[in-house]
């Protein structure tokens, strides 16, 4: 019997849903505990063992995030052992300190053969990656010529951090071991929260790392064509303007004090009511947070990811480049995927917090008919006690 992926997310997410009361209480506490529950499931009776323990530890780090100081607290018996060994004496203490080995030089690993080994070195070769019709790989590669092109795609509110200099050698370091590109793509997509002074301080960093961007672009600079695109959604009949409050779309998600999951009651309106509303949303007829344009997913689907996320939302602020043209903006999840297709990117690299996000990258991608990129998860860099 072969456990698939597919089975394995599945089961697991229903897992740490239904038990996300404890988690917010115990968080990586109660890991052991739930693991176990896991395996005791029928249907992951025959599931790798290795797979199960892998995928269960990348949901709950985007669940629960990394750890924090109080989950690194050590426990009463880890606290006694450290009291028992210091009260041995200075004297051992300055001995064994005298003994201590010097330790050899360290020298840094490249980092082409950080990147030519392990499993990014197994990842897929451009053009291997299916898509809903085959036309769209033939000019997708007739665009490309068959190279390798990623990107490094930061939101400019705020200045970068060590942990995004994995990020950076991660997508620069991968197209350049290929001889690929790399576009560095700003995620303008809320304009209440952005400033040149980020834009200048980001595109520094990268280039005082080493890097330089083959191409530079925004977000922004797709926003007519995102929006023809969330047309094309709700003309398929997956997309859907919805009036309901940030507390009631809350509720729907349901959960273990909300009760069962229900769909949206905007949900099943006809398309042209939806086109029209969307429209009144451009026009500014509403104000924020009166409406917002739903995708039509799977309510059913045991990833959170895939319940009728947030396409586009209502927002006054005028945008650092575009000004006062728009008054609706596309979400993160609405965008990111689209504008990496949009820009013919092979290798959608990010760390393992967007692992559920995979699959609502992949739907929206299938949804409107366009180019699917592949997503690939790497760990986060984290760094304690600093």
């Amino acid at each position: 019997t072969v456990v698939t992926h597919e089975t394995l997310s599945k089961v697991i997410t229903s897992i740490l849903t239904d038990n996300k009361a404890r988690l917010d209480k115990d968080r990586y506490s109660a890991a052991t505990a739930l693991l176990v529950q896991c395996k005791k499931i029928p249907e992951l009776q025959w599931a790798d063992p290795k797979a199960l323990k892998d995928e269960f530890d990348a949901q709950l780090l985007a669940l629960l995030g990394p750890k924090s100081e109080l989950d690194l607290k050590p426990n009463k018996k880890d606290k006694k052992k450290k009291d028992d060994n210091s009260n041995k004496g200075s004297e051992a203490s300055s001995v064994s300190a005298a003994k201590a080995p010097v330790p050899a030089k360290y020298e840094p690993a490249s980092l082409e053969s950080m990147l030519s080994q392990g499993d990014i070195a197994r990842l897929h070769k451009p053009g291997g990656n299916p898509q809903i019709k085959p036309e769209l790989m033939e000019q997708h590669l007739k665009v490309t010529g068959g190279k390798v092109i990623t990107r490094f795609p930061p939101e400019p509110n705020g200045y970068l951090h060590i942990g995004h200099v994995k990020a950076i050698n991660i997508n620069f370091g991968y197209a350049r071991l290929h001889g690929g590109k790399c576009n560095l793509r700003y995620d303008d997509t809320n304009p209440a929260s952005e400033e040149q002074e980020y834009i200048d301080s980001i595109y520094e960093t990268i280039r005082w790392l080493g890097f330089n961007p083959d191409n530079v672009f925004y977000a922004s600079d797709y926003f007519e064509e995102l929006y023809e695109l969330a047309i094309k959604l709700i003309n398929k009949g997956k997309g859907y303007v919805c009036h309901c409050t940030a507390e009631e779309i809350n509720k729907q998600r349901g959960g273990e004090e909300r009760g069962p999951r229900y769909p949206c009651p905007h949900r099943d309106r006809p398309i042209e009511e939806s086109l029209r509303e969307f429209e009144r949303m451009r026009r500014g007829e509403y104000r924020e947070g009166e409406a917002t344009l739903r995708m039509k997913m799977n309510l059913e689907d045991g990833n959170p990811c895939m319940w009728d996320l947030i396409a586009y939302r209502v927002i006054y602020t005028p945008h650092p480049r575009t000004g006062s043209t728009w008054c609706i903006y596309p979400s993160y999840d609405f965008a990111h995927c689209l504008c990496d297709s949009i820009e013919n990117i092979t290798h959608s690299l990010c760390t393992v917090e967007f692992v559920l996000a995979r699959q609502s990258y992949y739907w929206l991608c299938d949804a409107v008919e366009v180019y699917k990129p592949v997503q690939w998860e790497y760990g986060r860099l984290n760094i304690t006690n600093t």
